[in-house]
């Protein structure tokens, strides 16, 4: 198992297990939370691969559907039989955040597409899947909501990262390491400390 393979599942693992999470006190039933966690597992690197124009990437191996619907499982009845903490919908995000951004942006780049190419579907691919998920819920997604903390920014920021080491050290496993942890440092930090972009709101300076 490469590690790329190894990411893949746990990019789905935590995609399931948000989607599962955002269930919580919403009367879902067990069918309803088994759906939502696999839309917000695969809908992200479904769009990627559309818009790349190449297979599907769970339509090649089945497995990636087992994962999730495996997470989405256990998590269904860990919710209904433990106290989770309420911050952890916030951490698991980061990570399947971390791991999607990721897993697009080196997709794109070993497709041998430009910067800004790779920048935007990895960016693209890390959000689509919370925005499905959200959407589902009935909620505002969480990248289009006023108060986000770094949530595509710290996405774009490891995309960066990437691109940057593997133009010196091209399909080097630490590359895709020193992305995940980017984006996972900084969405956290943001989340703890209240870090954001500036609001655009000229009626607050006069």
């Amino acid at each position: 198992m490469t590690l790329q393979y190894f990411v893949e599942h746990l990019a789905v693992v935590f995609g399931a297990v948000t989607g599962a999470l955002a269930a919580r006190g919403k009367s879902i039933d067990l069918f309803g939370v088994i759906v939502l966690g696999l839309v917000t597992a695969v809908g992200g690197g479904t769009l990627r691969d559309l818009l790349l124009d190449v297979p599907v990437f769970w339509t090649k191996d089945s497995a990636y559907l087992i994962t999730g619907f495996l997470a989405a499982l256990v998590m269904f009845f860990s919710v209904r039989m433990l106290q989770l903490p309420t911050g952890l919908l916030q951490v698991a995000d980061a990570f399947f955040l971390a791991f999607v951004v990721m897993l697009g942006t080196a997709k794109t780049w070993n497709l041998g597409h430009s910067w800004p190419i790779c920048i935007v579907m990895g960016v693209a691919t890390g959000v689509a899947g919370g925005i499905l998920r959200d959407v589902l819920c009935g909620q505002i997604p969480m990248v289009f909501r006023s108060h986000i903390d770094l949530y595509a920014t710290a996405a774009m920021i490891g995309t960066v990262v990437y691109l940057i080491g593997s133009s010196w050290h091209p399909k080097h496993p630490s590359n895709l390491i020193a992305g995940v942890l980017t984006i996972v440092v900084l969405r956290l930090a943001a989340v703890r400390w209240r870090i954001r972009l500036p609001e655009f709101d000229p009626g607050s300076e006069r």
